[in-house]
């Protein structure tokens, strides 16, 4: 059957008449606003993912807690230690990394992830690669949700970028977690309330 242009036209005009009521956005999942709220409901996201959170209140408490627990960890917030972990590096020297303390570009709310990208770690292998992941974060660098986090990523000029939330796990069929699978066994979120850049 074949359709007549006023068969094309009838659909046309009942497109045209029919309009689609406006609705709302939903609002927003994650409700905090005040830094205090974002560093708790960050803190509660990772802890739900399997990362651990510690708060540091100065530089100093930073460094200590850092010369104390994760003595010999390879910090590439020093960029001096950037050329011996190129681009090019071979996977022999990066399978030795056991823990690597980064720094994050800014947290999540509403997911407990941080935003880091190849302006803080020289080779895209390193977050995947270590056995142990500790990450600093400026509390004032926490955004609500993902819809903020996008716009700060929109903003930003790198060629390479992850969002880590907690530990890599994965589970099978029978159920049986496993840490580590594609990534690091064990995030530490260290959040200081001191800017880590001052």
């Amino acid at each position: 059957m074949r359709e007549t242009k006023m068969d094309r036209n009838k659909i046309l005009l009942n497109i045209q008449r029919s309009r689609i009521k406006p609705v709302n956005l939903p609002e927003p999942f994650c409700s905090a606003e005040k830094e205090g709220d974002k560093t708790i409901l960050f803190k509660e996201m990772l802890m739900q993912t399997g990362g651990d959170c510690i708060e540091v209140n100065s530089t100093e408490e930073l460094n200590s807690l850092l010369d104390n627990n994760f003595r010999g960890a390879t910090d590439l917030r020093r960029n001096e230690l950037f050329k011996n972990f190129l681009s090019y590096s071979n996977k022999d020297s990066l399978e030795r990394l056991k823990t690597v303390i980064l720094e994050g570009q800014f947290g999540v709310a509403e997911n407990g992830s941080i935003w880091i990208d190849d302006s803080n770690f020289p080779n895209r292998l390193i977050s995947f690669i270590c056995e142990e992941l500790v990450v600093c974060l400026d509390s004032k660098q926490i955004v609500s949700n993902m819809h903020e986090a996008y716009l700060r990523i929109d903003n930003a000029i790198s060629g390479f970028g992850v969002f880590i939330s907690g530990p890599s796990k994965t589970s099978d069929i029978e159920q049986h977690l496993v840490y580590g699978a594609h990534g690091a066994k064990k995030l530490v979120v260290i959040i200081s309330h001191q800017s880590i850049l001052e």
